[in-house]
């Protein structure tokens, strides 16, 4: 009892938002996720979606007690919009007298296509509710109230509707790079186009160079890394066996090992009051000495009579300067280290724009060759002085970058922006397409049918865009795929300056 009280609530719900949408409500804070459209042969098309699932589905008008009719019923994931493959769909019909009717499919006929033919046993008004279980997504989508008549001659004979939009249907869709997104408040912030570079933060950098000449032996370095190699801090990177006219190194540790006895020896003699305790107290000091310098090389115990070099960093081996078997002199250059992971992103302010640059929040990039756009809100610093050839004002922000798609020296256009604005009506910039000057967005208004409105914009911040006229809150707009869908319009399409279908 409490199940199908908790579904007659969740049905009252869906009633209300179809009603709405039915009536073409314009208000602004409707937010249409259901879209339902009557047959002339008395079935309906309907449109609903969840956080995880599109459903669109038809079905032919149902008559009590007769063979049910195939339905066809249309699911897409909405995480990739690729339709759904596998997975049990139930089908579960809340009669007039509480009595629940369940119709299951346990598999797809095809990708996307569920195909069942349910009958209902008495006519009336049945509350439907959909239930998708499966390894690729499992969703429950409350349908709401589905009609079924007493005989053929109580289905109404509708005029037939005339075709609204742009069909593009899901056998189109689903091959393609396709996407929608729903249109909603968010905060954009004003903003001024620049340019800038993708730059090395300041300690991501490091060369590892010799401390001393040396020979870098084929044996003891065949599993060197190379250009490309990722090491963690403290690996070892390069076996230097140090050779020269003073061989200081071996000499070093040569005397380390000698000290090291000398301070064991005078201990002893101390203990047992046979040496005075200031040759102790020297025989340390000139040990410390020793290793002080040891260290300056970095050079462990372990070492020998070898110089082991380590990562100071973990990062990427972005050059090897050496070869086996080569000498090389104290201070080249043997590996350089680069930590990918946090880049610097310093953008060129022209001058003239100096004096607007006290609120900035954040910056929007997108990096050359690429439409992906980037966003950061971890400002550095502002320039207090212009470059004298560029005429720039400099603005550093600290970039993130765990997937590593950013490269150090790379060329980007960002936009810097600044202030908190109120929120606003906004869609993805990648939803707005300029088709000759006319800014138009791609909206769906039904699973298969889609209408291309014009739009009148506010600010952006290269990620997303206010929208002053031409789509309504929880509207879905393209943001990819809109070009295949133009191909479909170029016979069919009508600019609607309304906001929503007809």
């Amino acid at each position: 009892m409490n199940a199908q009280l908790g579904r007659a609530l969740r049905t009252k719900t869906l009633q209300t938002l179809v009603a709405s949408i039915a009536l073409g409500s314009c208000t602004p804070d409707a937010e249409p996720d259901v879209a339902i459209e009557e047959l002339s042969t008395g079935g309906e098309t309907i449109t609903i979606f969840t956080d995880l699932t599109e459903l669109f589905f038809e079905h032919p008008a149902m008559i009590a007690g007769a063979p049910g009719e195939p339905w066809e019923i249309h699911l897409t994931s909405l995480s990739d919009f690729a339709p759904i493959t596998e997975g049990r769909l139930t089908l579960e019909f809340v009669g007039p007298d509480g009595r629940v009717h369940t119709v299951v499919s346990e598999a797809p006929s095809r990708p996307g296509h569920y195909d069942p033919a349910p009958s209902l046993p008495t006519a009336g008004m049945y509350d439907l509710l959909i239930v998708l279980e499966g390894p690729q997504l499992s969703d429950e989508i409350f349908v709401g109230p589905i009609r079924v008549f007493a005989s053929e001659s109580d289905i109404p004979r509708l005029a037939q509707p005339e075709a609204v939009g742009i069909a593009f249907l899901k056998e189109q869709q689903w091959p393609i790079d396709f996407a929608t997104v729903p249109a909603q408040s968010r905060v954009v912030s004003p903003g001024l186009d620049v340019t800038g570079e993708v730059m090395s933060a300041p300690g991501a950098v490091v060369e590892v160079a010799a401390p001393v000449g040396g020979i870098v032996r084929y044996d003891l370095n065949r599993s060197a890394p190379v250009e490309g190699s990722w090491v963690e801090a403290g690996d070892a990177l390069v076996r230097l066996s140090p050779v020269g006219g003073d061989d200081a190194y071996a000499s070093l540790r040569a005397e380390s090992e000698r000290l090291e006895r000398e301070v064991e020896r005078s201990a002893r003699l101390v203990a047992v009051e046979a040496a005075p305790r200031r040759r102790l107290e020297d025989a340390q000091h000139d040990l410390d000495v020793v290793q002080a310098q040891l260290e300056a090389l970095d050079a462990g115990p372990e070492d020998g009579y070898t110089l082991t070099l380590r990562a100071p960093i973990s990062g990427s081996v972005i050059s090897r300067d050496f070869v086996t078997g080569q000498r090389v002199e104290a201070g080249a250059s043997l590996l350089t280290v680069l930590d990918p992971l946090r880049l610097l992103l310093r953008l060129n302010v022209p001058a003239m724009h100096a004096g607007n640059l006290g609120d900035i929040v954040a910056a929007t990039f997108a990096p050359e060759g690429s439409s992906a756009v980037h966003r950061t809100n971890d400002l550095l610093s502002v320039g207090a002085a212009l470059d004298p050839i560029r005429r720039t004002i400099a603005v550093t922000f600290e970039v993130a970058n765990p997937d590593q798609t950013l490269k150090a020296g790379m060329l980007v256009k960002a936009r810097l922006l600044s202030g908190t604005p109120e929120p606003a009506l906004a869609v993805p910039a990648t939803a707005i397409v300029d088709e000759d000057g006319l800014l138009v967005a791609y909206v769906q208004i039904g699973g298969e049918t889609f209408e291309r409105r014009a739009l009148t914009v506010g600010a952006t911040d290269g990620e997303w865009t206010t929208v002053l006229s031409g789509v309504r809150r929880g509207e879905r707009v393209v943001t990819r795929g809109q070009y295949q869908i133009k191909l479909g319009s170029l016979n069919t399409s009508e600019i609607s300056d309304h906001g929503h279908p007809h």
